[in-house]
């Protein structure tokens, strides 16, 4: 069975995988924070929770299959950045044309807002990103 977790115990397991998975470059250092899906101890997924600003915040995916991805992580996900931050907007980005990503993103809810060329690095080789945002007022979850 899969289970949340947010305790510092899984901090870094959890940021290191979606780091890995979400292609993320720069050093989040210690300033996020995060959701992590776990299975006979194994990380199998998770949510960071980066640049947030009192008005938006950052979201990172990443999953190692589709069956992580349960109603109820996606609620905890709106759950802690509308209700518990008070965030009036979400953001979340990923490789501009890679259909699984962005049909998760569109079936909750994002809206596809563009494309930034050339921002990410997968495999050495930087591609475009294309970014989802959300605005409280269109969640549904919550």
């Amino acid at each position: 069975m899969i289970i949340a977790v947010t305790d510092e115990k899984w901090k870094k397991s959890v940021g290191d995988y979606v780091k890995a998975k979400a292609h993320i470059q720069r050093d989040l250092e210690d300033d996020y924070s995060f959701i992590g899906f776990i299975e006979d101890e194994k990380v199998m997924g998770g949510l960071l929770f980066s640049d947030y600003d009192n008005h938006n915040i950052w979201v990172h995916l990443a999953l190692e299959s589709p069956r992580v991805c349960k109603r109820s992580f996606i609620k905890m996900l709106f759950t802690y950045c509308f209700i518990q931050l008070k965030c009036d907007r979400i953001t979340a980005m990923c490789i501009n044309g890679y259909k699984r990503n962005e049909r998760l993103l569109k079936g909750t809810g994002f809206v596809k807002e563009g494309r930034i060329r050339k921002v990410m690095k997968v495999n050495g080789k930087f591609v475009d990103g294309a970014i989802y945002g959300m605005l409280k007022e269109e969640c549904r979850w919550v």
